[in-house]
């Protein structure tokens, strides 16, 4: 951990004392706790911490959590691990032989790989197993012995569609976060926009309709017509009206 993750440590802390109404600890005390633990990563510390609450053993007595606790839980995560067994692993590292294939594995089964590739590329598919399991297994127990947690990581392909494939896949068992997992996928095709043709053609018909006019539009031009026609009818009826008054004069 570094000097930025003690606030988190110590508000954790905080949380399982009074989870646990217990007192919490001293300023100089959580001090005392961050040097116990600092090698190990803020991650792997949260992650030791929480499962001691969780231990069914550990997680019912009310007393402080003590340093001892925390690598207790890190020692016991290690030695599971979660990594795949060699056998596993070599299936998977089979995988990687084809450059179309993506393979998403931990950084042991790639380094194992990588050792044993010239004798894979020699054919002899079975001095690559055993050589491949134990350099998995060395590297493995160097991990372990390094505290290293497990670390999933991608081999992208040259086959689109089988990387999606696989990306998903890795990221539905939990072995990549999503947004990572996002960064190695192509970005959604855009949606096609209209074409020239298309375009001229809804110019047209805009065209048309603006000349055209809304039914509304139509109605009122066609009163304002029949009353200008029923207008002059009128004024010229006025008009004859007029000359035969005056022609009797």
């Amino acid at each position: 951990m570094s000097e930025d993750d003690f606030d988190a440590l110590s508000d954790l802390l905080d949380d399982v004392h009074e989870l646990r109404g217990i007192p919490l600890l001293s300023d100089r005390a959580k001090a005392l706790f961050f040097r116990a633990i600092q090698q190990f990563p803020w991650p792997l510390v949260e992650k030791a911490i929480q499962a001691h609450i969780q231990d069914p053993a550990e997680g019912k007595f009310r007393s402080p959590i003590q340093p001892a606790h925390v690598i207790g839980q890190i020692e016991q995560a290690m030695q599971q691990g979660g990594r795949p067994g060699a056998d596993e692993a070599w299936a998977i590292a089979l995988r990687g032989r084809d450059e179309r294939e993506t393979v998403v594995w931990t950084e042991e089964i790639a380094g194992a790989l990588s050792e044993v590739r010239p004798v894979l590329q020699a054919g002899d598919d079975t001095g690559a197993r055993m050589a491949f399991r134990q350099a998995y297994d060395r590297l493995v127990a160097d991990a372990r012995r390094a505290r290293r947690p497990m670390r999933w990581m991608p081999s992208l392909g040259t086959d689109a569609s089988r990387r999606e494939v696989a990306i998903t896949h890795a990221v539905n068992a939990g072995l990549l976060p999503a947004p990572a997992a996002a960064a190695l996928l192509p970005p959604p095709m855009p949606e096609e926009g209209p074409t020239a043709a298309g375009l001229a053609q809804l110019a047209e018909v805009k065209r048309l309709l603006s000349t055209i006019g809304s039914p509304r539009d139509r109605l009122i031009d066609a009163r304002m017509t029949a009353n200008a026609e029923e207008r002059a009818r009128l004024q010229a009826a006025k008009q004859r009206t007029a000359a035969a008054v005056r022609s009797r004069e």
